[in-house]
C-alpha cells in the first residue's frame, strides 16, 4: 500500500510540473493565418465573366476560396480586409471585390475567421504567385493597398495559380 501511495504521489508531482509550463490562456499573437486555399496551388482558374479591367470570380462560385483567421492585439474602431492576387513584389492583378468584409469595431485579442471567395481581376491572363491579405483602417474608398500607418495586420501566402479566360 505504501508503494502505491509513493507511486501515485510521484506521478501527481510529475504531472503538475509538466503542466506548469503549459499555457492556460490562448496565444495573444497578432496576425493573419491562412487556411488552405481552394483550388490547390498549381491550378488554372478560368474566368468567363466580365471584360478587360473588370473580370470577376463571383463570390460563392467555388472557383477560388481563401480562408483566413484574423487576430489583432489592438482594437480599432473600424477595419476592412483586402486580399490581393499578387503577380510579384507589389504588383497585383486582382483583389477581393466585392467580397470585402468590414468590422466596426474590430476587437482586440479575438480570432475572427472569414473565407474570401469573390475577386475582381484587372488583367487576364495572370500568373498569381501569392495571396496578400491586409486588415486596415482606411475608409476613403481607395482600392489601392493601404499605407503602413493604415495597416493593422498583414500576411502573404505563396500559391501558384494561372488565371485565364
Amino acid at each position: 500500500m505504501r508503494l502505491l501511495f509513493v507511486c501515485l504521489a510521484t506521478l501527481s508531482l510529475t504531472m503538475a510540473a509538466a503542466c506548469s509550463d503549459s499555457p492556460t490562456t490562448p496565444s495573444s499573437a497578432s496576425g493573419i493565418t491562412f487556411g488552405q486555399p481552394s483550388p490547390a496551388s498549381g491550378s488554372t482558374i478560368v474566368i468567363s465573366g466580365g471584360a478587360p479591367g473588370g473580370f470577376f470570380i463571383s463570390k460563392g462560385s467555388g472557383q477560388l476560396s481563401v480562408p483566413v483567421t484574423l487576430r489583432s492585439t489592438r482594437e480599432v474602431p473600424w477595419a476592412i480586409l483586402y486580399v490581393y492576387l499578387m503577380r510579384s513584389g507589389t504588383d497585383y492583378c486582382g483583389q477581393n471585390l466585392p467580397d470585402t468584409p468590414a468590422w466596426g469595431p474590430f476587437p482586440a485579442n479575438q480570432s475572427i475567421s472569414f473565407t474570401v471567395s469573390g475577386f475582381q481581376v484587372s488583367q487576364l491572363p495572370c500568373t498569381v504567385v501569392a495571396l496578400h491579405a491586409m486588415l486596415h483602417t482606411r475608409n476613403n474608398g481607395l482600392l489601392t493597398p493601404p499605407t503602413a500607418s493604415e495597416t493593422v495586420i498583414e500576411a502573404t501566402f505563396p500559391v501558384s495559380y494561372v488565371l485565364q479566360r
